[in-house]
């Protein structure tokens, strides 16, 4: 997965380059760490929507059709 893959999610265009690249490294590790059941609830297509908090200094993740959200934080870390 790549910058590119993500375009179309609501707000990603919006973050900066350094925001992009934290949000794919962190979704990927993000991803990566659910069984495969799971992953399905979190793939690309259900993703809803991405914010950069400037307060959190974190993004904040929403998917589709769930009230869970995450934060991907600078360090690399999701919570």
């Amino acid at each position: 997965m790549e910058v590119a893959d993500f375009i179309k999610v609501k707000g990603f265009s919006k973050l900066t380059e350094q925001q992009q690249q934290l949000f794919v490294r962190v979704y990927k590790r993000h991803l990566a760490a659910w069984g495969t059941e799971m992953r399905k609830k979190y793939e690309l297509k259900q993703l809803k929507e991405i914010k950069w908090s400037k307060k959190e200094n974190c993004l904040h993740v929403f998917w589709k059709g769930d009230t869970d959200w995450f934060h991907y934080d600078t360090r690399g870390c999701w919570y």
